[in-house]
Formats: C-alpha cells, structure tokens, sequence
C-alpha cells in the first residue's frame, strides 16, 4: 500500500499542479549538472555544437538528394516517392528512384504550437508556475501565439542562443543535427515549416466526423483542395496524412446508437444494415421487431444487443467509406504524392484499420509500448494478410527526471536518458526486422513544456533535446547507433538487438486500475487543467471493444491506507465533473467505502463541497464519519458513457493520519 501512496502522490495527489519553471521553462525546484543558469551557456553551446557539425552532409557517393541509398540496384525513378515490394520487404522508394526507409522525427519546427503552454488561467489570472516570469512579448514576439494566450520557453531560449537570425541558424544547425544523428526524414507534427532538403510527412487535422453525412465528401474536398494546392508538385513530400487516431470502436457505435436527435446519419446507416439483415426489421436484435428506422432513430438503443458480425461489418463498412472517399479526393487533387488516411492507436477497433489498409498505400500507426505489442501481435497479423505496409509514427521513451511527471501506462518510461536511446534502439531494430514496415518516426523533436502544453494537458519529456536547445547527449549515442543499422536491419543483413532485461519501466510505477489509467486526455474542452492548473488525474480508462454494461455501477478507483484503525484524521478528495455533459450531482458518479481489512468494504455517508464552478465543477468529496476499526478507504467511479471517460475524474487526495 505504501507503494501505491507514493504513486498516487506523484499522479494524482495534491502535489500534482504542474511544476514550477524558471525563466528558461526547466524545472525550478530540481538541479542537474546541464542546466542552464545564464544566456551565455546558450551561446557556448551553439559555439561548441557548430565546430562538432561543421561539414556534417548528406554523403552524395553513399545517398541521392532524398536520402535514398545507392546500393546498386536503382528501381523505377518517378519523381516522387512511392512505395514498392522488393524481394518480399516493403520499401519507400525516392523520387530518384533508390530504396529508403524512413528514420524521422516529429515536432521539429521549434514553433509547432506543441511546444507553447496556457500562460493565464480561463479567468485571465496568471498561473502562479513562472517564477522568474515568462518571455517578454517586445523581447520574444516569436515565443507568443497570436491571440497572446501561450507562450514558448523553447522559442525563447532558441531566439536567445541563436541571435537576431536565430531561424535561419537554427535551421542550418538542425539540418546538420539530423543528418548526423542518422535522420533521414521528418515525420508528423511539422506545421508551420519543414526541414529544408528533407523529405518530409504533412499531417492535416481533417473538421469531418461521420462519413455517412450528406455534406462529409464535399467538406473534404474543400479542404483537401487547399492543401494541395502548395504541395502537389513538391517531391520532398512523401504523403498526407488527413486525421488522428480518430477511428472508430465500439464505443462510437454505442454513441451513436444512442443518439436520438434523428439526425445522425451513421445511426440511420447501421440501422438501414441491420434491416437488410433481418428481412426489413431494423429493431428486430433490439426487441422492437415493428418499429420503423425513423421511429428507431429516436429512441435511445442499446448496442450491446446488436451481434458482433454485424458491429464489426458496420466499422469495416464505415472505415472504408471513409478512406475510400478520401483517397479519391487526394488522387484528385494530386494524383504525385502517397495517401496514408488517418493514423491509428490501440482504443480503435481492428476493423476500422483493416478497412483503412484497402485504400491506404501506408498504414501510420502509433503505439507508446517498447514491446510494440499491440502492433506485432494484434495490427500485423491482419496487414501480412493484405501484404500492405505500415510506418509507426509515433512512439517515445521517457524519464521522470528534471521535474517531468509519469507518462501514459509507463510502457514506456526507463530510468535514465541512457536508458531512452537503449529503448530507441531496441524499438526500432525490433520494427525495422519487419518486412511491411517501411519507417518509424520518433515523438518529438523536443520535451513538451512542464507546465503542459497549450491545447491540451500534455507535459512529458518525450524530446530529443530539452526546452533550452540542449540535446541528450546520453540518450543520442544509442540513436544515432540504431539509425546506422535500420536500413541493413530491413534488408535482412543485420540483425536487431536483443533486448536487455533491465530496459524495463521503473519499478515504483504499475497499474492500479481496473482496466487501465491514462494520466491525461488530448481534448482541450475536457480538461481541468486549463481550467485549475490541475496538470494530472486519474479517470477511468476504457479499451476499444469493451462492452459490458457499466451503467449505474461504481468501479474501484483508488484506495488510501491509516496505517491503522481508526488512523484518518482528515482525508478529503477532491474531483472534477464535466459540466458539459450534464452530470447532475456528484452523488451519482463519486462513492466511498470504508473496510478494516481491505478485503470487505462497505459504502460510507459522504459529502461534498463545491470548490469551484466552470467548465469543470471542482468538489471536495470526504466521508462524514467512518467507523472505529475502519483502516482503508477506497474511491469508486460510475461510467456512465466509457466514450466520455474524462467527465469524472480524481485530481487530489488530502490525508492527515492520527
């Protein structure tokens, strides 16, 4: 228990505000040996790191201007890349027409709006986390977003090492970076510019949501037109990618079907589907075997009683519609450049992917696992069966030093920086060995700011470099190693390494929840941290294609230990509910329980304080009394709608023990 306490205050407990930065965005209230304490560092390192780079370029006689490698063999040669199946291994292939698989990075423009954070609270206070204050606007116009609400530490420091040409600079010095770490190409997150002379991936954020809407096909094309438009011709461009692990599971089913404003025409689509399936009864599966599709799209119905062939044909139906329709649009508008669709994680059904994989000439994927296990053991088995390549564009490995909070799951996190390019090296041997994949893309470039980044509550220490320039040199050794070895790894001329038994994930952190936890959600609108500079919290977390009913019922969350009976002097938690969606009072989602023995828990009278009233409505929740021999309290959550996990959520637990 005393473990579980311990990771507990470090992800949700009183102490997770966002940490403090001084005036360069490091961790004010933590040392090591290379942080920065004056500008005159800033400017020795750019000294130092140009002398190292100096003369660093693509090698002509080993390379063609795309980074493809000269190894004899010269396949057809179109100008653009594109992607081919030689001697049963997939390969991207550059416009010269040589073999490349793609090394890249994501997020490397120093301004990508990732790396700028919420410098007031939503009341227009200023987040008491600048110690030393932030950029000044007249000093650092660059670091300010346009509407003056974020702020970015990293382009302030790099305006600071670089000088008044700090751009041009800095992109001369990245370039070299690159190449000489082994890059051969940038992957996503890369608006508003790119690497000159680098073969680069262009992600759009496509505004569409049901591919059953009338409208859905000419929204696209407006937008796909305009992207277009100044790329089309441009052969550096390996290809789009149009949305985000925005795919679909069963839990958008189950919102769908739900749905009773009559207008949602992905509701209508199913319900057309399970008619022609039952000889015109579309309620049939339902218990409601007369009633018509537009009676039917006013009720709210449960999917659970829908038979999973029929789940699974609608998902795989609606994925293909999808990207068949976009990729009709993209060869439209340029018919040069390679259609990737929309990048998948693990919360998708395999469907969705599997009906993406038919119109895709790249399956993007993304997975923060150094085992790679959802994709080598559930995605790959699905794309040898359509002999169709993928690329993994995001992955990371991360550190809890230098003020950085746990990532994710911590399938991902080591213990040193060392440790970081160990885990680069054995992730992406271990996917170049593959013989579909042709490339993975490493997030990101650079550390996301620790007071989180602005759209979002990100704030992890994903980068290659730190928020002052700064590479990790440590974790960098191993990069560059691996890199040297993925293009003979995917030949089949190397061998990956073998993994190592201590490259594993800090022992103090584990899963404590029923399912699973995740300690952030990528929505602005969903989270609380905007809103009471709460940087984490514990919510409970469900996998695609989970499909028990959950309505009504309250799953253990958290448990805190007295140490001994009667041991609580005080304990209070405090959490958030989503006001968007409703939620009623706090009874209905919260509940407490008290038990001597951590075994039998019984519920216990609480109440609740309202803190504060916005977007989110922050109580705190305690008991009102508990019994003598009571030792364990445990906090429950009711999910009412597993696709809206964020509505509930624990954000901090004060306890005094007698």
């Amino acid at each position: 228990m005393k473990r579980f306490l311990f990771f507990l205050s470090l992800i949700a407990g009183v102490h997770l505000a966002a940490a403090p930065v001084d005036r360069y965005g490091q961790a004010a209230e933590v040392d090591w040996p290379e942080k920065v304490s004056d500008d005159s560092e800033l400017r020795n390192d750019l000294e130092r790191e140009t002398k190292e780079l100096a003369g660093v370029k693509r090698e002509s006689g080993r390379f063609d201007r795309y980074g493809g490698v000269r190894s004899g063999r010269t396949l057809r040669a179109t100008g653009f890349f594109r992607v081919e199946k030689v001697e049963g291994r997939w390969w991207l292939v550059t416009p010269e027409g040589n073999l490349f698989y793609l090394q890249g990075v994501d997020g490397v423009p120093y301004n990508e709006h990732g790396y700028f954070t919420q410098v007031n609270r939503p009341d227009g206070s200023r987040r008491d986390l600048f110690t030393e204050g932030v950029p000044d606007p007249g000093q650092f116009p660059a670091a300010w977003s346009k509407d003056k609400k974020c702020v970015s530490f990293l382009t302030a420091n790099i305006r600071r090492k670089y000088g008044p040409d700090y751009h041009k600079r800095w992109m001369d010095l990245t370039t070299g970076r690159l190449l000489a770490w082994g890059f051969n190409s940038i992957g996503k997150w890369n608006n508003p510019f790119v690497v000159k002379e680098m073969p680069f991936l262009w992600d759009q954020g496509l505004l569409i949501r049901d591919p059953y809407d009338p409208d859905f096909e000419r929204s696209a094309e407006k937008q796909i037109k305009t992207m277009c438009a100044g790329l089309k011709n441009n052969p550096f461009l390996i290809g789009y990618q149009l949305a985000n692990e925005s795919g679909w599971n069963r839990h958008s089913v189950d919102v769908r079907l739900k749905d009773v404003s009559g207008k949602s025409h992905a509701k209508r689509a199913l319900l057309e589907q399970l008619a022609a399936a039952t000889g015109g009864k579309p309620g049939k599966f339902f218990g409601l075997p007369e009633e018509s599709i537009d009676r039917l799209m006013l009720k709210k119905l449960d999917f659970r009683k829908v038979p999973s062939r029929e789940l699974d044909a609608f998902i795989l139906k609606s994925s293909q519609r999808y990207h068949s329709t976009l990729r009709q649009l993209i060869r439209l508008y340029d018919p040069n450049h390679l259609f990737l669709g929309a990048s998948h994680c693990s919360k998708q059904d395999i469907r969705w992917i599997e009906g993406a994989a038919e119109f895709v000439d790249i399956v993007p994927l993304h997975l923060y696992d150094m085992n790679n296990a959802w994709i080598l053991n559930f995605v790959l088995p699905v794309l040898k069966r359509l002999d169709k390549p993928y690329a993994q564009l995001e992955f990371s490995f991360t550190t809890t030093l230098r003020g950085f909070r746990p990532f994710g799951d911590r399938k991902s996190i080591v213990a040193s920086h060392r440790d970081r390019g160990r885990a680069f090296q054995y992730s992406t041997e271990r996917m170049a060995a593959e013989p579909l994949c042709v490339g993975t893309a490493y997030f990101l470039m650079y550390d996301q700011p620790l007071t989180s980044r602005g759209h979002d509550n990100e704030a992890f220490n994903f980068g290659l470099i730190d928020v002052t320039d700064r590479p990790y040199r440590e974790m960098i050794a191993s990069v560059k190693e691996a890199n040297a070895r993925l293009f003979g790894i995917h030949a089949g001329k190397l061998a990956p390494v073998r993994p190592e038994p201590l490259l594993l994930v800090e022992k103090n952190y584990r899963e404590i929840m029923p399912f699973s936890q995740h300690g952030f959600h990528g929505y602005d609108m969903t989270n609380p941290q905007l809103h009471f500079n709460q940087s984490d919290r514990l919510h409970l977390y469900f996998p695609g294609g989970y499909r028990h009913d959950l309505s009504g019922k309250f799953l253990p969350l958290a448990t805190v230990d007295a140490n001994r009976p009667n041991g609580f002097r005080k304990l209070e938690f405090q959490v958030f509910l989503w006001k968007q969606a409703n939620p009623g009072r706090p009874e209905k989602w919260f509940q407490l329980e008290e038990s001597p023995d951590n075994t039998v828990f019984t519920p216990v009278k609480a109440k609740f304080k309202l803190l504060a009233d916005g977007p989110f409505r922050k109580y705190a929740f305690s008991p009102v009394s508990l019994a003598a021999d009571t030792r364990y309290v445990r906090i429950s959550f009711a999910q009412h709608n597993p696709e809206q996990p964020w509505i509930s959520s624990l954000s901090g637990v004060s306890v005094e023990r007698r």
